[in-house]
């Protein structure tokens, strides 16, 4: 019932406007085609304190404020989340066309303006309003950017209207589409070819994952939706490419959770003639590479999650740089982004117990740290690492004592015990999360890994890698298993 009012009211709204003015025109002018817009990005890059502007522009996008002041009116206008402000005056416009403006035009309505770019008189970069026409009218109020959407499951349902709102999210999509584009152009400057593999397979593989499956009512078959790239990706090695890589959308019928979705978005590569010491150096590459190519450097901050790593990170850290990550990261939640000082007490309260500080504070336990993803990274063998976190040699820990720590985290091994995969599930369970700084862990059980060749000193194990940033696992390969034999049996 309360659907149906809502669209009433929004109707009621189209029409009231379609009787004043058309709200939707064509685009009917060689001057509001996109080819001949200027891109708001081009001119906020190209200004600067010493250019004393004078000319024309033409720009589209969306308004974002309007302040009314008279015979004057100022107006926000963004363009893929470049902001440049509309200098609106009735002197230049005329009163009938000013009139207009100032009564119909509201936040979120998309507009083409030409104009002449200036300075006001406190010097900020603005177009003096010569034309205007409204190209899409928004019949539903816009919520303001400094509150955004408040409620979480409504950002998630829609994203687009969060992008609106919301700059930050905006500018985290274009990074991730650039991430993307740079990924590629490594890639390419490796001597990789890129290609795609079929999403629809008869038989799922390169993973253990359960697949959605599907019918092709051509071959009245049942097919899947693939898994994994991986094994199309090395039929094209055994066609004779050295270097080929893969971005692709995988589905797999499983859990959903900060880490987890049932689609998303991975990277496979192979290499002929390489083994895993190659492809944690390619890993290793191109990490530091975007990091640099993105930010300028090999530091980026990320939030960790305490409740989930622990609170050991912390208490590696001096107090000066606990303040200074408790700062950022009190300011980087805050509503309206404001800098934020800690205070002694403030600090005290923090140390004594962090989780409990920060969900006070933000509602949640996360606490933004500093991660260096510059080479060369840590490399550390998965057997040391139980060792270390758990204090059990894993070459002579009993099973019984292995099954008292499965069943302390409630750690259920789907098929039954295996020792091989058990080791790997402790690891999985206790250490990784804690894993903050780039890490390789190496080597891990034979039969935790199927498809890796075994290892050269220690056939027990085999050649295996798994990287992990921030507490979180971002890549994993290994010296592939090329023995026909061992792989069918």
């Amino acid at each position: 019932m309360v659907k149906e009012s809502y669209l009433d009211e929004c109707l009621k709204c189209v029409e009231e406007t379609l009787a004043k003015f058309n709200p939707y025109p064509h685009i009917d002018s060689e001057e509001m085609k996109h080819y001949s817009l200027d891109r708001v990005s081009d001119i906020i890059r190209e200004n600067t304190p010493e250019i004393k502007w004078d000319r024309d522009v033409r720009v589209a996008g969306r308004i974002m404020a309007v302040r009314i002041h008279g015979g004057l009116t100022f107006a926000d206008l963004y363009d893929e989340g470049y902001r440049i402000q509309l200098f609106v005056s009735r002197d230049t416009l005329g009163d009938e066309k000013y009139r207009w403006f100032i009564d119909n035009v509201r936040r979120g309505d998309i507009l083409w303006v030409k104009g002449r770019l200036m300075r006001t008189k406190r010097g900020e970069l603005s177009i003096r309003v010569k034309d205007y026409k409204m190209l899409v009218k928004c019949m539903i109020p816009l919520q303001h950017t400094w509150i955004g959407i408040e409620d979480p499951e409504l950002r998630l349902r829609k994203r687009y209207l969060d992008m609106v709102l919301n700059l930050e999210v905006f500018e985290r999509i274009k990074t991730r589409y650039n991430l993307v584009k740079e990924i590629r152009l490594w890639m390419y400057s490796q001597g990789f070819y890129e290609t795609d593999t079929p999403i629809l397979q008869p038989v799922y593989g390169g993973a253990a994952a359960n697949p959605f499956k599907t019918f092709v009512n051509a071959l009245d078959e049942e097919w899947y939706l693939r898994i994994a790239p991986e094994l199309y990706l090395k039929r094209l090695l055994v066609a004779g490419f050295n270097k080929v890589f893969e971005i692709a959308k995988v589905f797999r019928n499983e859990d959903i959770d900060v880490t987890h979705h049932p689609e998303f978005t991975m990277m496979e590569a192979y290499v002929a003639y390489a083994d895993y010491n190659d492809m944690m150096e390619l890993a290793e590459k191109l990490i530091s590479h975007l990091a640099e190519k993105m930010t300028g450097g090999y530091s980026i901050r990320y939030p960790i999650d305490l409740e989930r790593a622990g609170t050991t990170i912390i208490n590696q850290l001096s107090e000066d740089v606990v303040k200074e990550y408790l700062e950022y990261t009190l300011s980087t939640y805050s509503k309206r982004k404001q800098k934020v000082s800690v205070s002694k007490n403030m600090l005290k309260e923090f140390l004594n117990n962090p989780t409990k500080f920060l969900i006070k504070k933000i509602g949640e336990p996360r606490f933004i740290v500093e991660v260096n993803l510059k080479p060369p990274y840590l490399r550390v063998k998965l057997f040391d690492l139980l060792k270390k976190h758990l204090n059990i040699d894993p070459e002579t820990v009993s099973d019984e004592e292995i099954i008292k720590l499965l069943e302390e985290r409630k750690i259920v091994i789907k098929g039954g015990y295996d020792r091989d995969i058990a080791l790997v599930k402790l690891f999985e369970h206790y250490i990784e999360k804690k894993l903050i700084q780039p890490t390789f862990v190496i080597d891990y059980p034979k039969k935790s890994s199927p498809l890796a060749k075994p290892h050269r000193k220690d056939p027990r194990l085999v050649e295996r890698f798994e990287l992990f940033i921030a507490g979180i696992e971002v890549a994993n390969g290994y010296t592939e298993q090329n023995n026909a034999l061992e792989q069918y049996l």
